[in-house]
This record gives C-alpha cells, structure tokens and sequence, in this order.
C-alpha cells in the first residue's frame, strides 16, 4: 500500500469552505504515481504505457484546511491487461472520499496488452502488503 500525506492549500478551497471536489482526483493522482513511475520499461521513458478506462470518485464528508490529509492507495485487483486501484482519503482518522480507478495496460500498437510479468509481480506486492495492513 502506498501512503501520501497532502497538506491542503487556500488555494483548494471552493467558495463552501471546504476543499473543492475537482482538487481530489490530483491528490489521488499525486498518490498512486510512484507506482506508475515503475512502468515505464526503460528509465529515459517519459511515457508511462497506462490508459485510464474508468474513474470514479465518491464523497463522503467535507475536506477541511486543517489538518492535513492522508491518501492510501492499494491494488484492488488484476486482471489479464488491466489493473483495479482503491484510493482512499482520510482527515482526523475519518474517510472522506474514495476512489477506484482502472487502468489498461497498452502496448506498442496502443491496443490492451497482457500486462507483463515485471510490472505484474510489482502489481501483485501491492495486494499482498494491502491484505496483510487489513488483516
């Protein structure tokens, strides 16, 4: 599982006094990327070979200026050329929004791919340390 504390800025602020709901998606964003950094195939890649086929973000309470919030990011599930993250943020111990997002694996003619054994293997780290965190 992967771990990003965001400290939210006046600028997140919507005219509600809350943190705007357009600013959590690039917190989420933010979150998951050390994980997408690991595919790309080579380190002079600046592409990651990644296409979004599904987003969706569900609200539960209001996000505040203070304090800070904290954003997990685990491995939902894995298919053949697609992979399933469940995001979750949290203000004071509380779940204020979550998301999942599936991404495609894409290969050179970008077409779905099998997603490869490396990338896969990494993948797969990510359920096993998110099971053993809810067990």
């Amino acid at each position: 599982m992967l771990t990003s504390t965001v400290k939210p800025r006046i600028d997140d602020m919507g005219p509600a006094g809350h943190v705007h709901n357009t600013v959590l998606p690039a917190w989420f964003q933010q979150a998951r990327q050390p994980l997408l950094d690991e595919f790309r195939t080579m380190p002079s890649c600046t592409t990651v070979p990644l296409m979004i086929k599904e987003y969706t973000v569900t609200f539960h309470r209001e996000l505040l200026l203070k304090p800070d919030v904290v954003i997990t990011v685990s491995v939902e599930r894995i298919g053949n050329s697609s992979f399933v993250l469940h995001e979750v943020a949290r203000q004071n111990d509380e779940v204020a929004a979550e998301s999942r997002v599936v991404y495609i694996y894409v290969g050179a003619d970008n077409r779905p791919a099998r997603i490869p054994d490396q990338q896969r293997a990494l993948l797969d780290s990510y359920v096993e340390a998110s099971q053993k965190v809810m067990s």
